[in-house]
């Protein structure tokens, strides 16, 4: 009769084996998420949701929700989009909820002990959860709902200011447990990528993009004072966007009544590229019982830089976009951050196998250790879950034009276009391009009434 003790590792290795459809332990998620990501790079993003219809019901269906919502946004589907946000929020809302994991989601922790991550439902990053908002508010602006969409903004700049203070928490925490902060400086080689690809953002939470959308949206609406402080943040989360200076002082004359202009303004908001996967690498973690190697998320050092959308009326090049946020700098940073937790517990994990294949060695013979080795290599690999449909890189870019009707071609690194705007005197309009590597999808969106 098996010891108590080794039950445990034998029952998880038989969950693993017969579960692995959906653990990512035999299927890691970039390889999954290849199929609807290749389906919206082929322009055929209706696949894409085909695909992920039958994913959003296990336990990780917050990210497959994240996802589906995001393809089907690409592809048009605003309905399917904005439910499968609605869901998505209310994921996140129960979670915060929860003053501790829920009674399943404890059972979910003891697994993940004894297998890695992967046996944790997904629970998503704060990066990916501002995402979340800020694309439900161009959904709701695109269908013409503009009270929804300045709900999601304002959620926006919430869930910023939440997050902050979360992180600082954690922080704490973490340095109050005696997590191995001083650990992840040993491991300089293994994850140099990882420190590169986070040290080209200055926060993993904070996103310049939404925040410049939502000062677009609050100036055209004719709420100068919250566009002023919207673009301000952007400015301070990054100081690079040039077009920041002349975007607040055309506010701060607009609130003393001194803007007066012929022009309209147009801005464009592209979304270019998917944010890379993460990549698995080997760590030796060293415990009581001597140096383990376990398997760890990181990114590659040979992330694909921005390409700004160019911007040409006739033969005539406007200008460029810029980068507002590096969504894939955000996801390493995020990355980055987690490293010490992620540690401390694949400390703990490795210490936990070696005492178990020791005892099977011991107790068990052939059979134990045979068993145990299986059981290890099967639940030995690394979390490499993130929502991998989000943009690379989000960029803006604005113009002044003359009043009518105005074409503009639009070039990428997904080919180009040409699309015709309403340009109104005095007004903003916003054009948005989603690149995803063979074709722009271009949406102009419904005119903003200023309020009087």
């Amino acid at each position: 009769m098996l010891q108590p003790w080794f039950r445990l590792p034998l029952l998880l290795m038989v969950t693993l084996l017969t579960g692995c459809a959906t653990s990512s332990l035999f299927n890691p998620y970039p390889w999954q998420a290849e199929q609807w990501k290749s389906a919206l790079a082929s322009d055929q993003p209706d696949a894409a949701i085909t695909r992920l219809n039958r994913r959003t019901r296990g336990a990780d269906k917050l990210l497959y929700l994240q996802e589906r919502g995001r393809a089907a946004q690409i592809a048009g589907d605003l309905t399917r989009s904005i439910e499968d946000f609605r869901d998505v929020i209310r994921l996140y809302d129960n979670q915060d909820e929860q003053a501790r994991i829920r009674a399943s989601g404890a059972g979910s922790g003891i697994a993940a002990l004894m297998v890695n991550d992967n046996a944790i439902p997904y629970r998503g990053q704060d990066y990916e959860r501002i995402m979340v908002h800020g694309l439900q508010a161009l959904n709701y602006w695109q269908t013409g709902d503009f009270d929804a969409a300045a709900v999601e903004f304002r959620r926006v700049t919430l869930e910023q200011q939440v997050a902050e203070q979360r992180r600082e928490r954690e922080i704490g925490d973490a340095l109050a447990d005696g997590e191995p902060v001083a650990a992840v400086s040993d491991f300089g080689s293994e994850l140099a990528g990882l420190n590169s690809a986070a040290a080209s953002v200055r926060s993993s939470i904070q996103n310049a993009y939404f925040y410049y959308l939502a000062g677009v949206f609050r100036e055209a609406t004719g709420d100068y004072n919250n566009a002023l402080v919207d673009y301000k943040r952007a400015w301070e989360v990054n100081p690079d966007i040039s077009l920041l200076p002349a975007d607040i002082a055309r506010v701060e004359a607009r609130m003393n009544r001194r803007h007066v202009s012929d022009q309209g303004l147009v801005v464009i908001a592209y979304e270019q590229g998917f944010v890379p996967p993460r990549e698995e690498v080997s760590l030796p973690i060293p415990t009581i019982h001597g140096y383990f190697a376990i398997a760890f998320p990181t990114y590659g050092g040979d992330l694909v830089g921005p390409v700004p959308l160019r911007i040409q009326q006739g033969d005539t090049e406007l200008g460029r976009s810029e980068v507002a946020t590096a969504v894939s700098g955000m996801a390493a940073r995020a990355l980055r951050e987690a490293v010490p937790g992620m540690l401390a517990r694949q400390t703990l994990r490795a210490a936990a196998k070696y005492e178990a294949q020791k005892r099977a060695n011991d107790d068990l013979g052939l059979f134990g250790a045979f068993a145990t080795q299986v059981y290890n290599l099967v639940s030995e690999s690394a979390d490499l879950r993130s929502w991998l449909t989000l943009p690379a890189y989000a960029q803006v870019a604005r113009l002044e034009l003359p009043p009518g009707p105005q074409a503009l071609r639009l070039s990428g690194s997904g080919g180009s276009a040409t699309v015709e705007i309403p340009v109104t005197r005095g007004g903003i309009t916003l054009v948005r391009v989603i690149d995803t590597g063979s074709r722009l999808h271009i949406t102009v969106m419904p005119t903003l009434e200023e309020q009087q």
